[in-house]
C-alpha cells in the first residue's frame, strides 16, 4: 500500500526484481524452546503497455522451533519440536494514469494444514496540486485450516492435532472433506484500509491511516491445549473478531543534515478486549550520494483479552466465561525494538546505466533486536513473582534479533 502510494504520482514505472530474504531467531530462556524463521521472497513488476503493469510474487515461510504443547504451570520444562513450510504465490494488474492508480490482485497460500485464497483492490488518487493524496484498498481471504474432528464433543473434551495427525484430503483445493479423524474449517477475513497523505511543507510529509478487520470462522490453534483443573483440552476461542487502528506517521527532512526524521504513532483496539499502543521514532542520514543510514526504535504494550488467564489460574480456578487459550499474541506483552537498515543506492545518469543494464540498483541490509516481556494478566500473579505465566523471558540480554537482505533492480 505505501508503495502504491508513493508511485501515485508518477507517469511511468519501470520493470523491477525484488528479492528480499529474512532471517528471524528468538530464543526463550532455559529449555522453554525457541523459532527459526527463513522468509525468502521475490517480487517481478513488468510494464505491458503505456498506463498497464503486471506483478508476480512469490513468498516462502519455513518455521522450525519448540514451544510446550500443553499451556500449564508445570510444561515450562518440556518442548515440543515443530516445524512447517508455507508457499504463497500473487498476481496483480495495475493501471495509472497522470494522477491515479488502480490496482487488483490475489494470491494463494499453501501449507499442510492451512489453505487461503485471497482477492483484494487499491486506488490511489492525488488531487489537484498534487499535495493531497487519497487511497483505499480492500481484500478477503477465504482460508481453511485443519483441525481435530471435534463435533460431537464439549470445549473442555475436546482433543488437539497432532503434528502426525493426516489432515483429510479435500476434494479439489476448496471442497469438502473426505472421511477421517480430521476436519477441515473456514475462516473469513475482510481487510479494509484508507490513507491520507499531505504534504504539509516542501519537507514535511504527514500520513494519517486507518485500518479495519473482520474475521469469521475457526481461530484456534489446533495444536495447542491449556490446562483447566485435571484436564488438558483444546484452547477454544471466539469464531467471530473485529479490530481496527489508526496510524499516523510524520516525515521531515532537514536540508542541513541531508537527513530525514520519522516518526509515528498507532493505537488499536479490537472486540476481545486487546487494546495497545505503538510509537516509533526513526533517524534516516544520507551519506555521501550512494548510502543512506537508518536506525530506528519501537516501543509497544497491549492488554489482555478479556477471557486469557495466566496458566495457574486457568488450572485452579477454571476459565473466565467460555473461551480459553494460551496463545501468547492474547496476553498482555511489553516489547521494544532497536533496529538500523544500511542502503546503497546507484542511479543511472546522463543516460548511462548502472552496470550497463539499470535504471537503479538498491541494495539492503537491515537487522533488529527484540526485547520481549510477558506481564501477568492476572492481578495475583505479580504476588507469585510471575510464576503464573508460561512464556515468562528471563533478564537474557537478546530475546530475539532479524537479519534481512534485499536487492532491489529497476530496468
Amino acid at each position: 500500500m505505501l508503495a502504491l502510494l508513493l508511485s501515485a504520482g508518477i507517469a511511468h514505472a519501470d520493470d523491477k526484481v525484488d528479492v528480499t530474504t529474512t532471517w528471524y531467531q528468538e530464543n526463550r530462556a532455559g529449555d522453554k524452546g525457541g523459532l527459526t524463521v527463513v522468509h525468502p521472497q521475490v517480487d517481478l513488476g513488468v510494464d505491458v503497455g503505456e498506463h498497464t503493469s503486471l506483478e508476480i510474487g512469490y513468498t516462502a515461510d519455513a518455521v522450525t522451533g519448540a514451544t510446550a504443547k500443553v499451556y500449564a504451570v508445570d510444561a515450562v520444562s518440556t518442548a515440543t519440536t515443530f516445524s512447517d513450510l508455507r508457499h504463497e504465490g500473487t498476481l496483480g494488474i495495475g493501471f495509472r494514469g497522470r494522477r491515479a492508480t488502480l490496482g487488483i490482485n490475489g494470491g494463494v497460500g499453501v501449507e499442510r494444514d492451512y489453505l487461503s485464497l485471497s482477492v483484494g483492490a487499491s486506488a490511489a488518487v492525488d488531487l489537484p496540486g498534487k499535495n493531497t493524496n487519497l487511497a483505499l484498498s480492500y481484500s478477503h481471504s477465504f482460508d481453511q485450516a485443519c483441525d481435530r474432528e471435534n463435533a460431537a464433543t464439549q470445549p473442555l473434551e475436546r482433543r488437539p492435532l497432532s503434528g502426525d495427525d493426516p489432515c483429510a484430503k479435500k476434494q479439489g483445493v476448496f471442497g469438502e472433506d473426505t472421511m477421517g479423524e480430521t476436519a477441515w474449517r473456514d475462516l473469513s477475513i475482510d481487510t479494509a484500509q484508507g490513507t491520507l497523505t499531505q504534504n504539509m511543507s516542501p519537507t514535511t510529509v504527514l500520513q494519517l491511516s486507518l485500518y479495519g478487520q473482520v474475521l469469521k470462522g475457526f481461530q484456534s490453534n489446533p495444536y495447542r491445549q491449556v490446562r483447566i483443573g485435571p484436564n488438558d483440552p483444546q484452547e477454544h476461542i471466539p469464531d467471530a473478531r473485529s479490530r481496527t487502528a489508526l496510524t499516523l506517521r510524520l516525515n521531515r527532512f532537514l536540508p542541513t543534515l541531508h537527513a530525514v526524521v520519522h516518526l509515528s504513532g498507532r493505537a488499536y483496539a479490537d472486540n476481545w478486549g486487546i487494546n495497545s499502543g505503538t510509537v516509533e521514532l526513526a533517524y534516516s542520514q544520507y551519506l555521501g550520494s550512494s548510502l543512506v543510514l537508518r536506525v530506528r526504535a519501537r516501543a509497544y504494550q497491549q492488554t489482555p483479552a478479556t477471557f486469557f488467564k495466566d496458566a495457574f489460574f486457568y488450572e485452579t480456578e477454571s476459565t473466565a466465561g467460555a473461551y480459553f487459550t494460551g496463545d501468547r499474541e492474547l496476553a498482555p506483552v511489553r516489547n521494544a525494538l532497536i533496529g538500523g537498515k544500511l542502503t546503497m543506492l546507484s542511479i543511472a545518469e546522463d543516460d548511462v546505466k548502472v552496470w550497463k543494464v539499470f535504471d537503479r540498483l538498491e541494495f539492503n541490509l537491515k537487522a533488529d533486536v527484540l526485547l520481549l516481556d510477558e506481564l501477568p494478566a492476572d492481578d495475583e500473579a505479580s504476588n507469585l513473582g510471575g510464576r503464573s505465566r508460561q512464556f515468562l523471558t528471563s533478564d537474557q540480554l537478546l530475546d530475539a534479533f532479524s537479519l534481512e537482505l534485499g536487492l532491489l533492480l529497476d530496468y
